[in-house]
């Protein structure tokens, strides 16, 4: 159908968190000839904790239950942004930790496409205007058990859960509709949310002193069919903590229960700072 080709209609892929200039600035405060941290020498019986704040810079891809394949670029997603927040925390002690990652995310776009439909020999000029609001979150709450440890590499078990969850209100208007027309310019507005038990690994690997490799990869389902999240980054200590850059992906199938997508890909680079405490 031709109203496939309205641009801003890619604005209902940005499901997903995504995530997406929360004190972006901060990273740019702190001096790249800091010193290696010196490792704590906490023990066991002691908490550790760390804060992280990340800035997430995705490609989205989804499908609709109806089968159209939407795209959105970051470009399309930062016009539109009105809020976005990427935060990180967990506490740690002895060999167990709590983690939770929040995502949230709201854009909001009122914009008018003029579009060709072929009729036969002739072309007929519409305009289209659409007005899309919506906000959405992702939250991953695990815990983890660490399985191996040496001098330069860590490996533990992760299991928890991870929440979705999507707000959007789509209104379509056509000018000057014909008969058929006039079912296409109604407005749509939902939302809907789902929870996932996950399992996974994560660990990282000190490649000398002053980096680490770090990785993570969870699957799982309930809620939706399936889900999964694969992480992969390095890093490197500083007096106030670490600074991190990865790659980061996020996939979900949704079962015919999930009223508004039935695919979502989010992924992409981020860079994170992270605060030991």
């Amino acid at each position: 159908m031709y109203i496939q080709s309205i641009k801003v209609g890619h604005l209902i892929r940005a499901i997903g968190r995504v995530y997406l200039l929360f004190c972006f600035a901060c990273f740019f405060a702190f001096n790249a000839s800091a010193e290696p941290a010196v490792q704590d020498e906490t023990t066991d019986n002691g908490w550790q904790y760390k804060a992280m704040i990340y800035l997430w810079l995705p490609t989205i891809n989804a499908e609709t239950p109806t089968g159209d394949s939407l795209e959105i670029d970051l470009e399309t997603l930062l016009k539109n942004l009105d809020g976005a927040a990427m935060l990180a925390f967990e506490g740690s002690k002895g060999r167990w930790t709590a983690h939770a990652d929040l995502l949230y995310f709201g854009i909001s776009d009122d914009d008018t496409n003029d579009i060709t439909i072929p009729l036969g020999p002739i072309n007929i000029e519409k305009t289209i205007d659409v007005d899309v609001e919506m906000s959405s979150w992702v939250v991953n709450l695990t815990g983890r058990y660490e399985l191996l440890e040496t001098d330069s590499s860590h490996v533990a078990l992760l299991a928890g859960a991870r929440y979705f969850y999507v707000d959007l209100s789509l209104g379509i208007d056509v000018a000057n509709p014909t008969a058929a027309e006039l079912l296409v310019g109604q407005n749509l507005s939902g939302s809907d949310d789902v929870w996932d038990a996950v399992i996974g690994i994560t660990g990282q690997h000190q490649l000398n002193d002053k980096w680490k490799m770090n990785y993570k990869f969870d699957v799982g389902g309930g809620g939706s069919d399936l889900t999964w999240e694969a992480v992969a980054a390095v890093s490197s200590d500083y007096n106030w903590g670490e600074l991190h850059m990865g790659y980061r992906y996020l996939h979900y199938d949704f079962d015919s229960s999930f009223d508004l997508l039935s695919e979502l890909d989010v992924d992409g680079p981020y860079i994170g700072a992270v605060w030991n405490f």
